[in-house]
């Protein structure tokens, strides 16, 4: 059946597309089939209209990192301690019991504040994950992290078919994950047309490790019987990704806040897409990425909450109030949105249905909020 849905405003999020004003989208079966100006659509439309009022519609949120099974950890996490301080404590948490009802109100949480699709990392219940988001109605992308130094004989994915989303795989990061487990992770993501993702420059104990220099956060993970046969690059974060060659345009590399302007530059001609995950970072302590310079570079980039371990809530939009409100130059409504919807949808693999507003595209919507549109 044919559905219109008339809005004071769109931002399609097509490049280069103006904000229709008096905007009508017209639906069919969860699938959109013409959007334009409402008085051009509605002459020759029969169906239902369903007017939404002033508000501004936009293509569904797309959050491009969290941890779900860490959805029960909200609020027993310290906040501003330090990167050593936030793991030791998460270390004495009950990681892996799952709590369903947590879950719920995770998945819950994200469909309200208007995210349709999420990037998440799965340490141990990657298959699980998937179904809980499955079942909910959100699309997804499961990352199967990879930690360690074995290599599965077969794959690192497990099998499973869903409707709303796929399974991949994750490095942890290039300490805790053996390189040659890092290099059979990407291949395998590489090789089935995958999206990679990985947490790379986060804090300065990642770079302490890297280069081989004292630090809290290798001895924490020394005296728990962890890297202690580490062989440390002596390169920073960046350039030890690169020279792996597990930098792409199927990349996702998480945070980057420990970075260089030589590293920036080469994860710019790389191809790979950055993760920004402010509010996590300024949670955990671990300072703030060079925001203005990633912008500047061009480097394709994107926003997630990271988990309800290292944040206070799942709300996208709460994310890019928090980097509008911090960012020292210009940072247009267009990009800031891109940051939503078009670029995550794109290094997901999921820009053929979702990321903007156009036919063919999945008929999922989010409403822009006051707390947005405030800040132009």
């Amino acid at each position: 059946m044919l559905e219109l849905f008339r809005a004071a405003k769109a931002a399609t999020m097509i490049p280069g597309a103006p904000v229709i004003d008096d905007a009508a989208i017209i639906t069919e079966a969860g699938i959109i089939k013409e959007v334009g100006v409402f008085n051009h659509l509605k002459s020759s439309f029969t169906g239902t209209v369903t007017d939404l009022g002033d508000v501004t519609l936009a293509p569904g949120l797309i959050n491009a990192h969290s941890h779900l099974e860490l959805a029960h950890l909200r609020g027993k996490c310290p906040s501003g301690a330090g990167f050593v301080a936030w793991v030791e404590n998460l270390l004495g948490q009950p990681i892996f019991e799952l709590d369903d009802q947590a879950l719920k109100r995770a998945t819950e949480e994200f469909k309200r504040t208007g995210t349709v699709m999420v990037g998440d990392i799965a340490t141990r219940f990657a298959k699980h994950m998937a179904g809980v988001f499955e079942t909910s109605g959100l699309f997804f992308a499961v990352f199967v992290e990879a930690i360690g130094e074995t290599i599965p004989r077969k794959t690192f994915i497990p099998a499973g078919e869903f409707h709303n989303g796929v399974m991949s795989v994750a490095g942890h990061a290039l300490y805790t994950t053996h390189v040659d487990v890092l290099k059979a992770a990407k291949n395998e993501a590489r090789h089935k047309n995958l999206p990679f993702s990985l947490h790379l420059a986060e804090h300065d104990d990642e770079v302490a490790i890297m280069a081989g220099e004292p630090s809290e956060f290798l001895d924490l993970l020394n005296a728990r019987g962890r890297l202690l046969d580490f062989i440390p690059p002596k390169k920073r974060p960046v350039q030890q990704a690169a020279a792996l060659g597990i930098l792409d345009a199927s990349t996702l590399a998480v945070h980057c806040v420990k970075v260089t302007d030589e590293d920036i530059e080469t994860i710019r001609q790389s191809g790979a897409t950055v993760c920004l995950c402010p509010r996590s970072n300024e949670f955990i302590g671990v300072g703030q990425a060079p925001w203005e310079k990633w912008h500047a570079s061009g480097t394709p980039l994107c926003l997630g909450t990271d988990s309800l371990a290292s944040n206070h809530d799942l709300d996208l939009w709460n994310e890019a109030v928090y980097l509008k409100h911090n960012f020292n130059g210009e940072l247009s409504y267009e990009t800031l949105l891109a940051m939503l919807t078009r670029t995550p949808a794109k290094i997901l693999g999921a820009d053929h249905e979702l990321g903007t507003l156009e036919p063919g595209k999945r008929a999922v919507f989010s409403t822009v909020p006051n707390k947005i549109h405030e800040l132009f």
